[in-house]
């Protein structure tokens, strides 16, 4: 055999044996999982909302883009004061959206597409107009009234003064206490969340068995997952024992180390796994709030668990870099040492334990990616976009890609009272604008900026589909619930699918490229350049494949030398970069433009 035939069939074998890897990944392991806010989407009915059959006339741009898994915002009934977190029908779905038939006609074509439907759904909570609450607080006062202890409530304590007061000093994710006084049922109730969303106690058999019928419900119906809105808080401490003082200045404070990750958490997702999601091949995905580290990440996911849990969560320890002592509202500046430290660690951590990462830079809940690890600079905004897609999809794990990410989007950078409709969002602008007027004439200039970095409505803005009024969003006469970003008919759906250097093309092309280099779902992870505050340098390494990422985190050129890792450019070959004309290189240093991402493939086992 002469040496060319050698190495074709060396490289064909190396091919067959990465294919067989691939194959040895479960549907959502491989799965590019695309987020879709509904009321952002599209709409189709002129009411300024997005609807259900916005997303359903719209599944060829979902399945052009080469995603797999549609993960749905709440869509069930609700007063939307929390975005549809605050559910008040699990069973019906919110008119604002359409009807159960819109939502079937979803399911029904996506699957028709080769597209799965998961359902974002809350169980730790419901809304307070639920009729499971109203019940619960009726029987409060009667000896066996029905769903009596159904939700968490406590007569409080009486302080110095004679006074009843909430039983501890825990605070709300929204500010305030965590507890609300009911008149009917003539005791407090717990909200983590805002007061209209009771918690629902899970230590209820009852409360456990009607949320389980709920999910098979929806799995009958050909839903093909959820992801579980904040489920490590479901368990809280027996006896609500004061939070510890960390806030200094406030009776109330944090008391995550008390309800996240609780006692009997691990025991309730278990029982849920065994009696309802074994029985389906879906796909859960655990919202871990309030805190997780890839230790316990491991505890709810490992496959090498005895009971299984879950499949993936969704942790957020490189999304709180820019906070300072777990405050969101308080800025911090970070270095890319402390994000690539956080990285390595879930990166290294998770997949030798049995566990699976997911993969995601910006979602209902956060800013947009670009605006907070790159810039927004019109300039580099491009650039940035695909720097960021070309991280994601070389890490291992599920991609989690967020409306309007695959376009570019950035943050607004505005503040305006007509932006502030998140229920976050407006009570912390309403405690500052108060504390102004107050004495504190810093706060709410410190409010605004923090704001326009970090709200949540950020990224709740409908995304432009033409250049038409309102973005080809809603109608022309309708007015958007929320007001679209002023980008330019550039940024937009339309002209994007048409050009070829469009960053929705970019996503397109690594998605493609992705699913053709297993080494990037599930080899090893090596940062070579821990404490370079500018670079992140990495390999993605499998015994068939070697594969080497160099990012530009800043907007400076910077000079490479991967030689002094050991590893030699000499015989790459360029995989994808996010600038047109990159050659494959010949010698060293490798000068890497502002910005600037490539992939290198060292070992051409797989072909493109």
């Amino acid at each position: 055999m002469d040496n060319t035939t050698a190495a074709i069939k060396s490289a064909s074998e190396a091919a067959i044996s990465e294919q067989d890897a691939l194959h040895g990944l479960t549907w959502w392991q491989k799965a590019v999982v695309y987020q879709v806010l509904v009321p952002s989407f599209k709409d189709t009915n002129g009411d300024g909302h997005g609807d259900l059959l916005g997303i359903a006339e719209n599944l060829d741009y979902l399945a052009e883009l080469g995603i797999n898994i549609v993960w749905l915002s709440p869509i069930f009934e609700s007063p939307m004061a929390d975005m549809g977190y605050d559910i008040s029908d699990y069973k019906k779905v919110n008119p604002l959206y359409g009807t159960l038939e819109d939502l079937e006609l979803v399911i029904r074509s996506a699957h028709e597409r080769g597209l799965r439907i998961i359902l974002d759904i809350a169980l730790n909570h419901t809304s307070s107009q639920h009729e499971w609450f109203q019940a619960s607080r009726r029987s409060r006062r009667t000896p066996n009234g029905p769903k009596k202890n159904w939700y968490i409530w406590n007569p409080g304590k009486i302080d110095n003064d004679g006074n009843r007061i909430a039983p501890n000093n825990w605070e709300s994710a929204f500010g305030g206490s965590a507890w609300t006084w009911d008149d009917e049922a003539g005791e407090f109730y717990l909200h983590l969340f805002g007061e209209t969303q009771p918690d629902l106690n899970w230590d209820c058999v009852e409360v456990r068995d009607s949320l389980y019928d709920i999910l098979r419900w929806w799995l009958d119906k050909g839903i093909d997952g959820f992801r579980l809105d904040c489920m490590n808080l479901i368990s809280k401490t027996p006896g609500f024992p004061d939070a510890p003082v960390s806030k200094a200045g406030s009776y109330y404070q944090p008391a995550n180390c008390l309800f996240a990750n609780g006692p009997h958490v691990h025991e309730y997702i278990q029982e849920m796994n065994e009696k309802v999601l074994s029985k389906y091949d879906v796909v859960t995905i655990g919202e871990m709030s309030c805190g997780v580290t890839p230790e316990q990440a491991i505890e709810y996911t490992s496959k090498y668990k005895a009971r299984h849990e879950l499949n993936l969560v969704i942790q957020f320890q490189h999304v709180e870099l820019d906070c300072h002592d777990g405050d969101k509202w308080l800025l911090r500046e970070w270095e890319l040492p402390e994000l690539k430290r956080i990285v390595t660690e879930w990166q290294t951590a998770l997949i030798k334990s049995g566990g699976w990462n997911t993969l995601w830079t910006e979602n209902h809940d956060q800013p947009r990616g670009i605006s907070r690890f790159t810039t927004s600079n019109p300039r580099f905004r491009a650039l940035c976009a695909k720097l960021l897609a070309i991280w994601l999809f070389t890490m291992q794990g599920t991609v989690f890609i967020y409306q309007g990410q695959e376009l570019g989007m950035i943050n607004p950078g505005c503040f305006s009272e007509e932006l502030n409709k998140d229920i976050e969002t407006v009570t912390f602008w309403k405690a500052a604008s108060e504390a102004s007027q107050n004495g504190h004439p810093d706060r709410a200039e410190n409010a605004k900026k923090a704001i326009i970095q970090k709200g949540r409505d950020n990224t709740r803005v409908p995304i432009q589909w033409t250049d038409a009024p309102h973005g080809g969003f809603t109608s022309p006469s309708a007015e958007p619930w929320l007001p679209l970003c002023r980008d330019g008919n550039e940024w937009c759906i339309e002209t994007q699918r048409k050009d070829d250097d469009s960053v929705y093309n970019f996503y397109r092309e690594i998605i493609r490229l992705r699913g053709q280099h297993p080494t990037l779902f599930c080899g090893t992870y090596e940062c070579l350049d821990p404490d370079n505050l500018r670079t992140w340098t990495y390999t993605r390494r499998s015994k068939n494949g070697l594969y080497l990422v160099m990012l530009n985190f800043s907007c400076d050129a910077v000079a490479s030398r991967p030689s002094e890792e050991g590893l030699t450019l000499r015989d790459a070959k360029l995989v994808i970069s996010n600038y047109k004309n990159t050659s494959d290189p010949n010698d060293e240093p490798v000068v890497m433009r502002p910005f600037e991402g490539r992939l290198y493939q060292l070992r051409v086992d797989d072909p493109i």
